[in-house]
């Protein structure tokens, strides 16, 4: 079988944040899968802020890459069996071509877009960044900054499962904050009705999330006791920036008052996957963890999309829904 394919592609390089006349969708003919492939219709495409940094050295004209949830319609792979559906990162299209794909089989109660987030890289992001990286320990208190992204909420809800308390959250809005604390966290600080340095400084917080970078991430090691760790997922206050954001006023408080601060990509975490999900897919199951999402319709949205992860649009996980 073979199928053309509805594909967003990256037309002009942004300067700054990216605009709608940046994209194109584009129309092409796929191949029939090869030995080992499948031809997939997508179902879920996932918009993430890292997808602002690809936008700098991906080719102008090609289909852009993302994670993606789809039905196989096509198999050539004697694992995966027509209407599986699979994870896969050939996401921001209508359908692909791929040897690269994953079969789930969400239990009762699992939608399966929760794949594209709090049981997806979205969620292991936190989860490898408050345990691996954290080390948190049950009764201690957290502080995790963009607390209303995909990234963010999928922290709170681990933070309360593993037992800490209390759990603090930095977004941007009084709305968004009202929402947050409708949930796991404890404390809000709508950055945008306040000064964060000062509602931060001397917290003595053991150990923070830290996603924004720029004057956040000085915030937060402000807040941090001494010894205290900072995971340091990303840093979206500064992808559309034209210059790289100074290095924080008080970075020497690393030093002298030995806060360790350690960056990590997920990816190099996939071997923590299976014990993730299985720690969280029974508590999304039976209800517990709420899966929170934005979602648009359509592939023709995927550009306001990618534009509104960037400006903050959503609460939790971003998805476009391409297909039923």
């Amino acid at each position: 079988m073979s199928a053309r394919s509805r594909q967003l592609h990256l037309v002009r390089r942004p300067h700054g944040l990216p605009v709608l006349r940046d994209f194109d969708i584009v129309e092409v003919p796929l191949a029939a899968p090869d030995a080992g492939e499948v031809l997939v219709e997508n179902l879920w495409v996932s918009v993430d802020p890292y997808h602002r940094e690809v936008f700098d050295s991906v080719t102008l004209g090609t289909a852009l890459e993302g994670r993606a949830l789809g039905r196989v319609l096509s198999s050539r792979n004697p694992e995966i069996a027509v209407d599986d559906l699979v994870i896969h990162r050939d996401g921001l299209r209508t359908h692909t071509v791929t040897a690269q794909a994953r079969v789930i089989r969400p239990p009762a109660g699992v939608p399966p877009e929760a794949y594209l987030g709090i049981l997806g890289g979205t969620g292991l992001s936190a989860w490898v960044g408050l345990t691996t990286i954290g080390r948190l320990e049950a009764g201690e208190s957290v502080l995790i900054t963009a607390a209303a992204g995909g990234v963010g909420t999928a922290a709170g809800h681990i933070a309360k499962a593993l037992g800490a308390a209390p759990i603090i959250g930095v977004t941007s809005t009084q709305a968004k904050a009202d929402r947050l604390l409708a949930g796991p966290f404890d404390e809000v600080i709508a950055y945008r009705d306040t000064t964060l340095l000062g509602q931060l400084a001397g917290r003595d917080i053991p150990l923070a999330l830290e996603g924004v970078g720029g004057s956040h991430l000085e915030a937060v090691i402000g807040g941090m006791a001494e010894g205290g760790r900072i995971a340091w997922v990303g840093g979206i206050s500064g992808y559309n920036a034209h210059t790289p954001p100074g290095a924080p006023g008080n970075l020497f408080d690393l030093v002298h008052r030995e806060i360790r601060l350690h960056g990590f990509l997920v990816r190099n975490h996939m071997d923590e996957r299976d014990g993730y999900e299985a720690f969280m897919t029974p508590r999304v199951a039976d209800g517990i963890v709420p899966v929170e999402q934005t979602v648009v319709d359509g592939l023709d949205a995927a550009p306001s999309a990618l534009i509104g992860v960037l400006t903050g649009a959503n609460f939790g996980k971003h998805l476009v829904r391409v297909a039923e």
